[in-house]
This record gives structure tokens, C-alpha cells and sequence, in this order.
């Protein structure tokens, strides 16, 4: 009696605070944060392995809370056992009952959902936009497994309305396939969605059944039983070293324990602050009917420690890497032949390379590719290092969201897949970028010279994309994605090395096509820089990618034509602009843009640059229509005149 008397006690007293919590700050989720109150309690107060001083601990259980909007429940118990918050373990502090009372407040950490970047590092992910925090969760534990972390736990609390979300089921997929019985998904089945009771297929017999047929061993529970619930937890203990992973079923009421509270209409509405002492009386009654109006906890709840763990963070700052020299990276997957040979190489190629050179010399470094990992060449990472490697599978948006967890961990995820399926992650992405997460990104088959294949496989808009957030600055001061897009296999390898030592989001296009190499091995990349491959008087021909070859055919017609303009291969984003404007005030002042994606990629960063600094013009070619298949890169170059031929043309 006297566990279960306990659990009960806390979960009122944490729900109050969470209905304090949201009152305050004109917002939130109270009902769905006490639909929770009795999980939170179990987990944080009992049976999680952790150390509340120390979120950063590398063998403390985690936990994942995918619906981040009932997060006032977590707040409300991190603020009860004074769990470490800050930027940095050495600026940390207890949070307290008035940093609670912070909640969404500009000036506070204690922000509307989880976000470790804002200095919550109980949290491993940014999560709210629903559907995430499973595969984040799956990473965390994929992680723990690499390191040889045996007892760490890693559990996700999921909604029932979020589990329509197709990146649930993607991330359950994952966690069966890869048996991740380390990690525990916990769906909270209180039948209530935002406006509308959920769909029979979220039920929680429905979902039951799908974990079932997904290869889950599945316990179905009342939430709100503390003695189930732990008897469910403890379940992992005989299923973890087996191959089927654990899932809960957790059957809550929205509102439990206040019955104002409870029904349609509720979700997302504060308790208006007359209201409040009307539901804390409410919540009285109910501690009165579970006979713990007057229950003095006495030890019975008691947070374990964490296992001693010998796995520490270091990021590249402080422990850089540095991968082969280029011929000898090229060497370790066979492509000195090719290179003694005089061949043309595919950048992608070169991409598979340095991440072979990369794992070689530093096992924080791991791979994940969405079942394409012969084309963009990541199979080379995944034969020599298979427990580095994540195969994830068609399912690229939950790849993204596991790398982030494993960054949490402390990985350097590199993630690849055709450029044109980043695309479907997005929302992914940028809630990592959100989180401060060290994740890499290739997108191989880059543009729109995959021909044949036709726009269903191009990749087009992606340039704009992640240019506009390298127009933003993250939570620690620094720019929030580098873009990258090589011309040549060397670029592509050096600028893989590069992005393994920066810290945070780096975007890479990556080329399919055999290329003529532009540079040296000896040649150095750096964030923000360009090339100048040509000098020119009358005008400066901006580039990147595929089209740094077709912007030097070009300058070669122009050539015999006896105007003299330069060759600018502009790989990086954000973009030395001030370097080109020079170029350009000493050629005439002119600026061609050229480049195979949509607009707002260099035509932007150039446009706005050369508007700012006045007395330069500047003409932009780019896809300016959908493009179709063609036999021939050729063929649809010039379909979108953005060939050789067309740059002329523009000059």
C-alpha cells in the first residue's frame, strides 16, 4: 500500500503544479499533463535510473516525451526533485518551484515544449511537432548499444491521437528490426485528441494490436495504477535480452483526478485563475478517495543511480577529426585504381570515402542511409563498420530523428539519401537544428542532371531550404546549418571531413555524375568560401556544383569570343559575398548566377549582397520551370536553359 499511497500523493501534488504552471503562463496543457501524472511519477521518481544533478550522465535511463505538449508534468516533477538545468554542467543550477512558474516566459528556459538547447537537458530532443520523439528515442538507445551501455533504458511517452503519425509506425519498424529492446514506447490512450475523440484505429486496443503485429511483446495497463505500471516497467527486465522489444499501453483519463477537467474541450486551455481553487478542490477529493489526503511520503519513492559509465562526450572542439589524406581515404575503398587511371570519379563516391576515412580514425563517427547505401556509397561505411552503421531503411524521416538522438548521445551521425528524399524530412531536420543537434546530411543525385530519372527524383528546392537557416543563428551563437555543394570528388571529400568538425547541421548536395577533378588533394575548404577558378574582365560567373563544369565551358565559348570572364565556384553557404563583390566592381560589375535547383539559392545570396552594396548588376539563371526526363544530362540542361549554350546566351 505504501508504494502505491505514494505514487498517488506525488501525482497530485505534480499535477497542481502543472496546473499552476499553465495558469501562470496563459497557456498549455494541464489536462493532458494530469492524464500523465501517475506514468511521470513512476518513471522519475522510482524507477528510472538517473542522476537529477546530473542530466548529462552517459548512463543515466532517458526519457522522451513525443507529445512535448503535456511536458508542464515533467516540468512540475523536474522542478520537486531539483534536476540540473543550463547551458553547461559547470552553469548549472537546481530548477526550482519559480522557474516552473516561468513556463513560456521570453527570459526562461522552461520553454512551451521540450528543447534541450535552451539549457533543459533532461531532454535529449527538441519535440511538439508530433510524430518525432520515438525514432529520437530509438536513437538515444541505438547509441547506448554502440557504446556498450547495457543497462541504460530509454522510454518515450507517445499520445494516442499522435500515433496516426506514419513516423510512429516507422520508428517501431526500426526499433523491431534493429531489436532495440532497450527502448520502451508508452502510449498514452486517453481516447481524447485536440478536437475530436481519437479514430477506432488509436484506440488503445488498436494499437495494441498494431504493436503486437509489429513485433512488440505488449502489456496493456490502467495508467493510472501505480503498481501496474511498474510491473509493466519492470516487464523490460525479461524481455531485454531477447529480440522483442517492450511496448506499454497505457489506458488515462485526460484530466484524471479533476473532473472540471475531463471531457471534450479542454485540450490546450489553461485553468483560468477563479477556476483554480475549484480544481485543486477537485483534486482534494480525489486524494481523499484514494486515502492520501494526509499521506506523509516516507522513502518510499527513491531515485537509483545510474551505472558507472566509462562513455564521455567530447565534441570535435576539444577532440578533433582528421580523416586520410585524400589519396589514401580513395585507397581504403579502392578508388586508387580509378584515380592512377585518370578516371572520372562521382563526388558521391568520394562522399563514401571520407566517411570510411572518418570511422577509421574516431568511433564517435556513425552512418545511416534509407536504403540506398549502394548509390550514395555508404555501404563502404556499412561493410567496414557494421556496428557503426544504422540501416534505416524507406523511412527517411525517421532517420533524421534517430540521428538526432544519437547526437544527443554523443555520435556524429552522417545520414544519407537521395537529395530529393531529405525533402520528405524536413519538419525532422529542423526540429534537430531546433534541438542544437550534430547532425550531418547528404543528399547524393543532387539536381536535375540525374536526366532520365525526372523531377520525381531531382532535388530542387532543398537549396533554399537549408539556405535560410543559414541566414539564422542557433541557441549557442552559431550559425544554424553549413551548406556544402562540391564540384569535384576532392571538394566532396574535404568538405566531408569538414562538416565531421563542425559542431551542429551541416546540409551537403553531393553529385551523381563521373566528374573531371577541379583540385588539388592538397586543397583546403572552409564554411563561407569559394573558389576562384577563373580571372575575368568583363563580368564573374557565380557558381556551384554540376554547374562549375558547365559554367567553364562557357567561359571557354566566351572566351573565343574575346570577352574574359571568371569562374567562381561558391560551395558554401552563408557565402563570403564581400570577396565576389570585389571580383565583380573589377570585371565590369556584372554577376551571372548559375545554378541547377529553384531560386533562392545563390541568386538570392548574390542578389541581396549586390543590392546592399549598389553598382553591380546581377542576371540569375536557374530551374525557372519543372523539369522532365531526358536521355542526357545535356538534354536537359539546355530543355531548362541553364547549359553552357544558355550561359553564354545570358552574358
Amino acid at each position: 500500500m505504501s508504494f502505491t499511497a505514494a505514487v498517488n500523493k506525488k501525482a497530485i501534488e505534480i499535477g497542481k503544479l502543472s496546473i499552476e504552471m499553465t495558469t501562470s503562463a496563459g497557456s498549455g496543457h494541464p489536462s493532458t499533463a494530469l492524464s500523465l501524472a501517475h506514468l511521470i511519477t513512476v518513471l522519475m521518481y522510482h524507477h528510472m535510473h538517473y542522476d537529477p544533478k546530473d542530466p548529462w550522465n552517459t548512463g543515466s535511463d532517458r526519457l522522451v516525451l513525443s507529445e512535448g505538449h503535456a511536458v508542464p508534468i515533467v516540468y512540475a516533477a523536474m522542478a520537486d526533485l531539483g534536476v540540473a538545468i543550463g547551458k553547461t554542467k559547470a552553469t548549472s543550477r537546481p530548477m526550482t518551484k519559480a522557474d516552473a512558474m516561468s513556463l513560456r516566459a521570453i527570459e526562461s528556459p522552461i520553454d512551451g515544449h521540450p528543447n534541450p538547447g535552451l539549457g533543459v537537458h533532461f531532454f535529449d530532443a527538441a519535440t511538439g511537432s508530433l510524430g518525432q520523439g520515438l525514432s529520437v528515442a530509438a536513437g538515444v538507445a541505438a547509441a547506448a548499444r554502440m557504446d556498450g551501455l547495457r543497462d541504460k533504458r530509454v522510454y518515450c511517452i507517445i499520445g494516442d491521437g499522435e500515433a496516426r503519425e506514419g513516423q510512429i509506425w516507422e520508428a517501431m519498424d526500426f526499433l523491431s528490426d534493429h531489436s532495440l529492446t532497450n527502448c520502451v514506447p508508452i502510449f498514452n490512450c486517453n481516447d481524447l485528441a485536440q478536437s475530436d475523440y481519437v479514430s477506432p484505429q488509436q484506440s488503445y486496443q488498436g494499437i495494441a494490436a498494431k504493436a503486437a503485429a509489429y513485433g512488440f511483446v505488449v502489456r496493456v495497463i490502467n495508467g493510472h495504477d501505480p503498481i501496474e505500471i511498474e510491473e509493466a516497467l519492470n516487464e523490460l527486465n525479461v524481455v531485454k535480452n531477447g529480440h522483442r522489444p517492450l511496448c506499454i499501453v497505457a489506458k488515462t483519463v485526460k484530466g484524471w483526478g479533476a473532473v472540471s477537467e475531463q471531457g471534450m474541450g479542454h485540450h490546450g486551455t489553461p485553468v483560468k485563475k477563479d477556476q483554480v481553487p475549484q480544481v485543486f478542490a477537485e483534486l482534494d477529493e480525489t486524494a481523499k478517495g484514494l486515502g492520501v489526503a494526509d499521506y506523509k511520503l516516507n522513502g518510499e519513492l527513491k531515485i537509483t543511480p545510474p551505472a558507472a559509465s566509462k562513455v564521455t562526450f567530447t565534441t570535435t572542439k576539444d577532440k578533433p577529426i582528421k580523416a586520410a589524406v585524400f589519396m589514401e581515404g580513395m585507397a581504403l575503398v579502392g578508388l586508387d585504381k580509378d584515380l592512377a587511371a585518370g578516371k572520372l570519379i562521382a563526388p558521391r563516391k568520394a562522399y563514401g570515402a571520407a566517411l570510411v576515412a572518418l570511422g577509421t580514425v574516431d568511433q564517435r563517427v556513425i552512418a545511416l542511409d534509407a536504403d540506398v547505401k549502394n548509390s550514395t556509397h555508404a555501404e563502404w561505411f556499412a561493410k567496414k563498420f557494421p556496428s557503426q552503421y544504422l540501416e534505416c531503411k524507406i523511412a527517411e524521416q525517421n532517420m533524421f530523428s534517430v540521428a538526432a538522438g544519437a547526437a544527443a548521445a554523443g555520435k556524429i551521425p552522417f545520414t544519407s539519401t537521395f537529395a530529393k528524399f531529405v525533402v520528405r524530412g524536413y519538419d525532422q531536420i529542423e526540429m534537430a537544428i531546433n534541438s542544437g543537434a550534430n547532425l550531418k546530411i547528404t543528399g547524393t543525385h543532387a539536381g536535375v542532371t540525374l536526366a532520365a530519372d525526372g523531377p520525381s527524383q531531382m532535388s530542387l528546392p532543398d537549396v533554399a531550404f537549408f539556405r535560410s537557416f543559414t541566414k539564422v543563428k542557433n541557441y549557442a551563437g552559431d550559425i544554424a546549418v553549413r551548406y556544402f555543394f562540391p564540384a569535384d570528388a576532392i571538394s566532396c571529400y574535404k568538405i566531408t571531413e569538414l562538416m565531421a568538425n563542425l559542431n551542429g547541421c551541416c546540409y551537403q548536395r553531393a553529385l551523381r555524375a563521373d566528374t573531371k577533378m577541379l583540385y588539388k588533394p592538397e586543397d583546403t575548404f572552409e564554411v563561407c568560401g569559394f573558389k576562384v577558378l577563373r580571372e575575368g574582365k568583363d563580368g564573374v560567373l557565380v557558381t556551384a556544383g554540376y554547374m562549375v563544369h558547365e559554367c567553364l565551358k562557357a567561359a571557354d565559348e566566351l572566351a573565343k569570343a574575346g570577352k574574359k570572364w571568371g569562374v567562381v565556384d561558391a560551395y558554401s553557404l552563408p557565402l563570403k559575398t564581400d570577396g565576389i563583390l570585389e571580383l565583380a566592381q573589377k570585371s565590369g560589375g556584372r554577376i551571372v548566377t548559375v545554378e541547377d535547383n529553384y531560386s533562392g539559392g545563390l541568386d538570392a545570396e548574390i542578389a541581396i549582397a549586390a543590392a546592399a552594396a549598389g553598382g553591380i548588376k546581377v542576371k540569375s539563371l536557374y530551374v525557372a520551370q519543372i523539369p522532365k526526363s531526358g536521355r542526357e544530362p545535356q538534354d536537359v540542361l539546355a530543355y531548362l536553359g541553364i547549359d553552357a549554350k544558355a550561359i553564354v546566351n545570358a552574358v
